[in-house]
Parts: C-alpha cells; sequence; structure tokens
C-alpha cells in the first residue's frame, strides 16, 4: 500500500512538472503596440453667449438636482411613515385574529358542551 501510494506521489509530482513547463512554453511574447498617434484638434473658442447659456443650463441643472434630492427625502421619509403605519395596522389586524380565534374556540366549546348534556 505505501509502495503504490510512493509511486504515485512520484507520478503526479513528475506530471506537475512536465505540465509547469508546457504551460510556460506556450505562452505567447507579449508585444505592447505603440500608443496611436495623437492629433490635436483646435476647438473653437466659445463665445461670450455660449459660455453664458452654459452657466445658466449648469445653475438650473443645479437647482433640479437640488430640488431632486429634496424631493428624494420627503418620499424617503413619507416611505418610512407609511411602512411604519403598516406594521403598527398588521399588529392590530394580528391582535384582532388572535381574539377572534379565541371568541370561536369559546363558542365551540360551549356548543360541545350543550349537546354533551
Amino acid at each position: 500500500m505505501l509502495n503504490t501510494f510512493c509511486k504515485l506521489l512520484i507520478a503526479f509530482v513528475i506530471g506537475a512538472s512536465l505540465y509547469g513547463c508546457a504551460s510556460e512554453m506556450e505562452k505567447p511574447a507579449v508585444v505592447e503596440a505603440p500608443p496611436p498617434p495623437t492629433e490635436t484638434v483646435q476647438t473653437p473658442s466659445r463665445s461670450s453667449s455660449d459660455l453664458l447659456k452654459i452657466m445658466d443650463l449648469e445653475r438650473q441643472l443645479a437647482r433640479e438636482q437640488r430640488q431632486c434630492v429634496a424631493d428624494k427625502r420627503r418620499l424617503d421619509l413619507s416611505l418610512k411613515e407609511s411602512q411604519k403605519q403598516s406594521e403598527e395596522l398588521q399588529k392590530k389586524l394580528d391582535d384582532l385574529q388572535n381574539k377572534l380565534d379565541g371568541l370561536l374556540n369559546i363558542d365551540r366549546e360551549l356548543r360541545s358542551r350543550g349537546r354533551n348534556r
């Protein structure tokens, strides 16, 4: 048994080393491509009316973003409040269901006593 184990271990070591050598040979040489030539593109200078319009649009965007954040906060608070109310109503519903089940059990017991007499 020990002899078989040693033979298997030796075969495994030889196989692993051969696999390691073979995998290193198969790796292709990595050749980095030169970066593409960059062309200088001249952007036309913007007129002052364009700059004013850009600034106005940026202000509008900032205002809309603030409004969205405020709306999100308000809706989050509303959602939390609704979830809290829903949980409270579910508790009340569960309590009422338990009371109703109890009353039904009492009713069944009273009816079964009446039959047994």
